[in-house]
């Protein structure tokens, strides 16, 4: 067992429930030191990482939490930015406010945490980053286009980050799972009238339904802690069967077939029914 002062130190967003749950869970057994976030803290609640607040909107939040772990610590190895949550709904439909909070969330919440955290890193000699976007980042999912689009972001931030910070002995990982069992539908957000938009909600029950019957989060976990150990990490790691055959398609066929399949899978009509 490793000494106390040589423990790696890892910091993890959006701990409290599915992927973060079972993932801090595992790097504890692993003999990391966990500290996890939440956005609403309940001191009632027992965790077996160090529970800290945390809301990824807010500078001063992310800055408080990020000193509460150095002030314990001293450092803090791996970042891992898990926070995030999906948006439903027409594009149509989505107001330019709920866009932006979709992105608060799922891109600048990260940056945020990146931009506190790497100055330590960079002062302490090393460190690893390590960013939960989505496969649904590589394809505009219907009626989840925006949550496409931040993953999409976040992807494509994570490829540049990756570059800039080798110079620093810094390490960037971009996990993208596919359909995961885990309470992740409890957390979306709609558009207003979703509930009227036939087609909306069938394609969301179709997402819903092949995440119940997905990769379950253990697996996604295993990534997250290759992708940690790893002496040479890949700039990005997939889990999930889905992702295999959607890779393989996209990698093979024209976007016209991608679109083409995404359309069928999830039931959305060619032509507007009245």
């Amino acid at each position: 067992m490793a000494r106390k002062k040589d423990k790696q130190i890892v910091l993890f967003t959006g701990a409290s429930g599915g992927i973060g749950t079972v993932t801090t869970q595992l790097l504890l057994d692993k003999g990391y030191t966990v500290y996890g976030t939440t956005r609403n803290l309940d001191n009632s609640i027992k965790t077996p990482y160090h529970n800290l607040q945390l809301d990824v909107h807010d500078d001063t939040s992310v800055h408080n939490c990020v000193q509460e772990v150095i002030k314990k610590e001293g450092k803090i190895d791996i970042l891992v930015n898990n926070a995030g949550y999906g948006l439903c709904g027409a594009i149509k439909d989505l107001t330019t406010d709920q866009i932006k909070e979709n992105f608060e969330t799922n891109i600048f919440g990260t940056h945020r945490m990146v931009r506190e955290v790497v100055p330590y890193m960079i002062k302490h000699g090393k460190g690893r980053i390590i960013n939960i976007g989505s496969f649904g980042g590589r394809l505009g999912l219907p009626f989840q286009g925006i949550y496409s689009a931040s993953k999409a972001a976040l992807a494509i931030y994570s490829d540049a980050l990756k570059i800039e910070l080798l110079r620093d002995n810094i390490q960037v990982s971009l996990v993208e799972p596919g359909d995961i069992q885990t309470d992740f539908n409890a957390g979306r957000k709609f558009a207003k009238g979703y509930e009227n938009d036939l087609d909306a909600k069938r394609a969301i029950k179709i997402m819903h339904e092949s995440e119940q019957k997905g990769t379950k989060p253990e697996k996604v976990a295993k990534t997250i802690l290759r992708a940690i150990k790893a002496k040479r990490p890949k700039p990005r790691y997939t889990r999930g069967p889905d992702t295999k055959i959607f890779g393989t398609l996209m990698r093979l066929f024209p976007y016209t077939i991608h679109s083409l399949v995404a359309r069928l899978y999830y039931g959305v009509p060619k032509k507007r029914k009245t």
